[in-house]
């Protein structure tokens, strides 16, 4: 089971197609590259998928993946074949950022609910009195440790728009409303 929105978002576009025939391209041209994909948040979900398919699909071999604040995607079976189809993939998640727990996770229902994929790296703060730091934790292959950013309630903004001091955003548009001053981005 796969959630159907990020799956149609990847593969019922016409830009599934141009993604692979560009890749497919690039390493005909240069033999031995290894393909890399990413994304951030529901672009992560898409990035995901987009390793799957050219791994599974096109047989395109060594495709690594970082996602940012990536949503779950599919079941536990299917984060199973995702991990060993696509063994080099790192979820990055940053303190309570809301939308690595959505869609949510059910402990009761495990082989219905929503599934991360492995690997996490969880970037969180660390408070010694006046001393603040952030530090990261490489968790376990599960995809849903515990002991990192399932330890915490996923409420934060903020934090899903800036990973590893790079604040995520669309390209600059006063019209867009996704656009954020630094003194809105600081509200948060």
């Amino acid at each position: 089971m796969v959630h159907h929105g990020f799956y149609s978002a990847y593969h019922n576009t016409t830009l599934q197609p141009h993604i692979v025939a560009a890749v497919q391209s690039l390493l005909q041209q240069r033999n031995g590259f290894s393909v890399m994909v990413t994304g951030h948040s529901m672009g992560g979900a898409l990035a995901s998928f987009c390793a799957l398919d050219l791994v599974v699909n096109y047989n395109i071999q060594d495709v690594q993946v970082v996602t940012f604040g990536q949503p779950r995607i599919g079941n536990p079976i299917f984060a199973s074949f995702y991990d060993s189809s696509v063994p080099k993939t790192i979820r990055m998640t940053h303190g309570h950022d809301i939308i690595p727990h959505l869609p949510p996770y059910y402990t009761i229902l495990e082989e219905r609910t929503y599934h991360h994929v492995a690997r996490e790296v969880w970037i969180y703060t660390v408070d010694f009195g006046i001393l603040t730091y952030e530090t990261t934790r490489v968790c376990d292959e599960t995809g849903e440790d515990p002991t990192c950013s399932r330890s915490v309630f996923g409420d934060s903004i903020s934090d899903h728009l800036m990973y590893l001091g790079t604040v995520l955003r669309t390209e600059h548009s006063s019209d867009s409303g996704w656009w954020l001053s630094e003194r809105q981005y600081n509200s948060l």
